[in-house]
């Protein structure tokens, strides 16, 4: 699998040295860029959702679109959109031509053809407050090497057709510790449900970094459930694991 985004990586490199002449100035990326958008042309990387306002204990509401690059000045985005057009084509090509390599980047989850698409025009459905929860809570017990959930999940559509038709939010397995091919979203929390034994662990670790007493902790749980840890269902432990976490948040 690691050969397989090395690959495709490369070649996405290669082509576009090739197809953007020597004078062309590249544009300035955000601080907050990732590496991947850096060097990924259309068709690797992913794109966002937006989440649902005041579902849940998460963060910020981000916007239905791929992180936007500065602008460039004229001539430059002429020529930048051109070479942008002519890597797309290539792609589209090399789609074409090679289906089982396509089919098989997309398995690793380092290909998305869909990955430019405008979100908000093609009608991508909006985050279940369930899938966000599920995603947060994968995150902070470690099953996302991500920072941020959403960059675990992107829309895209299965091999060969790639179809639009077809397409959905899929949990990309090179960013999770326990899947090997891209899987639905909504069957991911399904066939994923996060074990008792996985929040407990997150949230001795989260007591651990806050510096409390095994009192201090005690009485938090009853003042927030108005029973002891011994009575707490699975709900209970998920809701105790986010507060720990805004309460870690808040420090920092």
């Amino acid at each position: 699998m690691a050969e397989t985004q090395q690959f495709f990586v490369a070649q996405a490199q290669r082509e576009s040295v090739s197809l953007v002449s020597a004078d062309v100035v590249a544009p300035e990326q955000p601080e907050d860029c990732s590496s991947e958008g850096a060097v990924m042309p259309s068709g690797f990387g992913r794109s966002q959702p937006q989440r649902r306002s005041g579902k849940t204990a998460l963060q910020e509401i981000r916007q239905l679109s791929v992180v936007s690059q500065q602008p460039l000045q004229e001539p430059d985005v002429n020529l930048a959109m051109q070479a942008e057009v002519e890597v797309e084509a290539f792609f589209a090509q090399y789609q074409q031509e090679h289906p089982e390599e396509m089919a098989l980047a997309w398995s690793s989850g380092v290909y998305n053809p869909l990955a430019q698409v405008d979100l908000l025009a093609v009608g991508a459905r909006y985050l279940e407050p369930g899938e966000e929860d599920w995603l947060a809570v994968a995150q902070m017990v470690g099953w996302l090497l991500v920072e941020d959930e959403l960059d675990a999940i992107y829309f895209t559509a299965p091999p060969p057709d790639f179809a639009l038709a077809q397409a959905d939010w899929y949990v990309r397995p090179d960013l999770t510790t326990f899947l090997e091919l891209p899987v639905l979203l909504r069957e991911a929390m399904q066939r994923y449900p996060i074990p008792e034994a996985s929040l407990r662990g997150a949230i001795d670790q989260r007591v651990q970094q806050l510096g409390w007493s095994l009192e201090q902790r005690t009485l938090f749980v009853w003042e927030l459930f108005e029973q002891p840890e011994a009575s707490l269902s699975q709900s209970h432990w998920e809701l105790l694991l986010f507060e720990l976490e805004s309460r870690l948040q808040s420090m920092r």
